[in-house]
């Protein structure tokens, strides 16, 4: 049985999310993130802090994040990613790093 690995980027985020939404604010970060080309997953999400804006909410979040590793040839590469769409208005990341993937369904079944 071969391992798969993913890469997994440790960062720090500033999110815009909507006042009205209907899901919590870090169900509302996370579905953010998670729209993102780089992102594969959301694996954790901390908030660190929130601003009032007249429409939305700011939210400073830690989050680590299950990364494509096409776009995380290094930190700062990847940080350009996360930022150029909007609600994200900026991101460091702080560490990359590889780690075993649980198998996708399908491959844990049949074993």
């Amino acid at each position: 049985m071969s391992v798969h690995l993913q890469t997994l980027a440790d960062a720090s985020l500033t999110v815009a999310v909507s006042r009205n939404g209907a899901e919590s604010l870090g169900e509302g970060v996370e579905s953010r993130l998670r729209r993102i080309d780089a992102v594969d997953s959301v694996e954790s999400l901390a908030l660190d802090g929130v601003q009032p804006g007249l429409n939305d909410l700011t939210a400073e979040v830690t989050a680590t994040l299950a990364v494509d590793p096409e776009y995380a040839p290094d930190p700062d590469t990847l940080a350009e990613h996360l930022t150029d769409p909007f609600p994200v208005s900026d991101a460091t990341v702080t560490a990359l790093r590889e780690d075993a993937a649980d198998p996708p369904d399908e491959v844990a079944d049949a074993a």
